[in-house]
């Protein structure tokens, strides 16, 4: 609490001539005194130095728990007698016992005045924070920090209370950098003051947010939005992949902040998600990229604790909810220039990765966006929606592009975003008939030999016939192409492109070449699978 001003217009000789205003300024001595306190009856050093020297003596001295307890008691005690006659004093005192203490002392020193300190606790003479602000090395405060969380875990909590606001900025930008680097594996103690400097800004959510996302440096590059496609992928496969997740304290507990697994909470993490890759946009000094990795982890930490606790079933509808009325506005909007709906479908897989009840995620997906009874897309939406989820296929996972694949196949005529993930599947090598969802969106269907053969077999005839022909196309593929044309383009054309039979391999591009100038080849069809081939 900082001195009370003095409202009496007088000035005094000594403090006895009013010790209630001596209380009030004696920080500022200097204005309110005629004559400086003299050695005799006020504030000496020597008294504040003979203190520490005991304090020193105490932290330099091996002596069992118990007597070191009652050496400080006795020490606490002198303190509170010379405070209350105003001969300490208190910053002199810490900076006595800093400057005498060694580097590998300072955790030591840090754990024998915070036990002075308690002992003087009804008298305010040594707060932690006076401690604190005299050690300017943060990164030596740091190491103390963590002995004392070893120690005892509520005096390195109440230490990381006391820390100023330059402090706990250090700390949370270079506890984060360790955290996100090794991806939440660090030490007890570390984690720790991580743990407790996070709860420093619980009235500071966003801002403390916004500073984790930036701590790795993603430089921008021509295409943002591929690098958010390949962040999106990188989690996918670390989440979707493994059976077991090691829980962790540090994303457990940002996950908190947020509504979708704290109803009290009033950040929603698709709002901000959103919020936050809109203002990188319109920044104008952009060059750092939002890592979204962090919130995903947060995300799916959430899930988990929810699952963990049960909690789940109560929490799914108004998750879901948050997500579909995220993904509308989105579209609503008219474009997603950022990758927004890549990453609120991130969201919902992983949601419904974790939470296993009746909706799954190809139900979901297929009645928000194709079903023509369910989805609540206009047709400037649908096609927002086409484009943007057109540019993730490079980076999707199979078991995603499968159904999405098949939930499109069932319910549009959409046959160019069909083939490009047909044609992408069969790069992959897993199955592209679209004839049923995976099990799990961890494990996508695999080609089955029959299937392969096939197909194989079909584009295999086909070339045959053209051969045979001498270069005319085969009447059943004609045929195909006017009653069975979505089969013809998303199933047949990427098989005939990526057919590999070096006997056919001329006559196999002739017939490509006489059904693209026949026009039996959709333009971008034809772009974008020759871009494969070559």
């Amino acid at each position: 609490m900082p001195p009370i001003p003095s409202t009496r217009n007088i000035k005094l000789d000594t403090t006895q001539s009013d010790i209630v205003q001596w209380t009030l300024t004696r920080q500022h001595s200097k204005i309110y005194f005629n004559k400086q306190p003299t050695a005799e009856n006020e504030l000496t050093d020597d008294n504040t130095m003979e203190m520490a020297r005991i304090l020193l003596g105490i932290l330099h001295k091996e002596e069992e728990e118990e007597k070191k307890k009652e050496n400080v008691r006795l020490l606490a005690d002198r303190i509170k007698r010379l405070y209350k006659h105003v001969k300490f004093s208190s910053k002199r005192f810490v900076n006595c016992s800093i400057q005498n203490t060694q580097k590998s002392k300072i955790g030591k020193l840090l754990e024998l005045y915070y036990a002075l300190s308690n002992e003087l606790q009804d008298t305010l003479a040594l707060r932690l924070n006076f401690l604190l602000s005299a050690i300017k090395d943060n990164e030596l405060l740091g190491v103390a920090l963590c002995e004392v969380l070893c120690w005892k875990e509520q005096a390195g909590k109440d230490y990381i209370m006391s820390l100023n606001t330059e402090q706990l900025n250090y700390f949370l930008i270079e506890d984060g950098k360790i955290f996100f680097r090794d991806n939440g594996d660090m030490k007890w103690e570390k984690m720790k003051r991580f743990y407790y400097v996070l709860h420093q800004y619980q009235a500071e959510k966003e801002t403390c947010l916004n500073q984790l996302i930036h701590i790795k440096e993603l430089m921008n590059s021509s295409d943002t939005k591929a690098v958010y496609y390949k962040m999106i992928e990188q989690v996918k496969k670390e989440v979707l992949f493994k059976t077991h997740a090691k829980e962790n304290l540090i994303l457990e507990y940002l996950s908190f902040w947020f509504f979708e697994f704290n109803q009290d909470s009033t950040v929603n993490i698709t709002d901000y998600t959103i919020r936050v890759l809109q203002s990188y946009l319109t920044a104008e000094n952009n060059m750092i990229i939002p890592d979204v990795t962090v919130l995903l982890y947060i995300y799916c930490s959430g899930c988990r604790k929810l699952v963990a606790e049960d909690k789940d079933a109560l929490r799914i509808f108004d998750i879901m909810d948050s997500i579909t009325q995220a993904v509308l506005k989105l579209l609503e909007e008219g474009h997603d220039s950022f990758g927004g709906l890549a990453i609120l479908l991130a969201f919902a897989q992983f949601t419904l990765h974790y939470i296993r009840i009746d909706l799954t995620y190809p139900t979901w997906f297929e009645s928000t966006f194709v079903n023509p009874k369910t989805t609540a897309l206009t047709k400037r939406m649908h096609a927002v929606f086409l484009k943007a989820l057109e540019e993730t296929i490079p980076y999707e996972l199979p078991s995603i592009l499968q159904v999405h694949g098949k939930a499109m196949l069932h319910h549009s005529n959409d046959t160019s975003i069909i083939t490009h993930i047909r044609t992408r599947l069969l790069e992959l090598g897993v199955d592209n008939s679209l004839k049923r969802y995976p099990e799990t969106l961890g494990t996508p269907l695999q080609r089955s030999l029959a299937t392969n053969t096939t197909i194989d077999d079909e584009v295999r005839v086909a070339i045959e016939q053209f051969i045979k022909r001498e270069g005319s196309i085969p009447t059943n593929l004609l045929q195909n192409f006017v009653f069975r044309r979505q089969w013809f383009i998303a199933t047949f054309l990427p098989a005939l492109f990526s057919y590999d039979n070096p006997s056919m391999t001329d006559a196999k591009f002739k017939l490509i070449k006489a059904l693209k100038e026949k026009g039996k080849i959709p333009e971008t069809v034809y772009r974008e699978l020759m871009q494969k081939i070559y």
